[in-house]
Formats: C-alpha cells, structure tokens, sequence
C-alpha cells in the first residue's frame, strides 16, 4: 500500500473507492420484476382448446336485460329524496306520481324499472313501507337499504 497526496496536500490511499449505485438500481429491478409478476398473475390467460364446442343455430343467444335502478332517499322526517338525492318530495301521493312517470318513461325506451330505497337509519317504518307498497302495487322490483349517516357512537 502507498500513499500519495491529492491536490488538497492530504493523505490518501493509493486504493480508490467506488460509489455504489447498485442499491437504487436494485430497487428499481425489483419494482418492475413485482409489477411484472403482478400483471401476469392477475392477467387472464386463456388457453387454446382441442375441444370445439357446439353452436345452436336455432336459438340466439340471450340479450341481457336492460335495467335502470331509481334511487329513493327515505329521511326521519317523513320527506323522500328522488332524483340522485337532489330533489325533495314532501308526501306520498307525490312520490307515487313520480313513479308513475319514471315507469312511462323507462317503458318507452324498453328499460325494465327497479326501485331501490334507501332509508336513513333514524327513519320510521312508517314512512319506508308505504313506497314498498307503491312500487309493488306498480310491479315494480324493489329492495330496501338502511344507511346510518352521521358520527358513529
């Protein structure tokens, strides 16, 4: 081992050392090796088959139902939310009279209705089974769902 001067007139090793850089280019591999590795297992692979399967030519193959799901907002004071939650509806008869246009409407465009209602947790009863009564009474699909908004505790 020798020892030289640099131009700073202090000693150093005549053995350089040098910087490493592998531990962000390691990184990196690994990152794209992960991601690789993710898009491959979550990727669907489809096989080809020896098998070939049969085709009816009498019967076509069946077009999904087109449905449309209306959303009705039951609050604890009686009052119902229609149109996303923006509008207001303050009885039931109104409310009726706005599923009777929204069933006419969804008919002519051949879309079959259904009604979700969504009850705030602090609303009676009283004022959620009637829209059940109304939508069955039109023969209308529906179901219920009760949301607690507010803070929990």
């Amino acid at each position: 081992m020798f020892y030289s001067t640099s131009k700073d007139h202090s000693l150093t090793t005549g053995i350089k050392k040098k910087k490493r850089r592998t531990g962000l280019v390691l990184r990196l591999v690994d990152v794209i090796f992960i991601l690789l590795f993710g898009f491959i297992i979550i990727s669907e692979v489809e096989r080809k088959s020896v098998i070939k399967l049969a085709k009816s030519k009498t019967t076509l193959p069946d077009i999904p139902d087109k449905e449309v799901v209306v959303f009705i907002g039951v609050l604890a004071n009686g009052q119902y939310l229609i149109e996303k939650e923006t509008q207001v509806v303050d009885n039931l008869l109104d409310l009726e009279h706005y599923l009777d246009i929204q069933m006419q409407f969804f008919a002519d465009q051949n879309l079959q209705m259904r009604v979700r209602i969504r009850a705030n947790f602090d609303a009676p009863v009283k004022y959620t089974f009637p829209v059940v009564g109304a939508c069955r009474e039109r023969g209308i699909p529906v179901g219920v769902d009760v949301i607690k908004k507010g803070r929990r505790g």
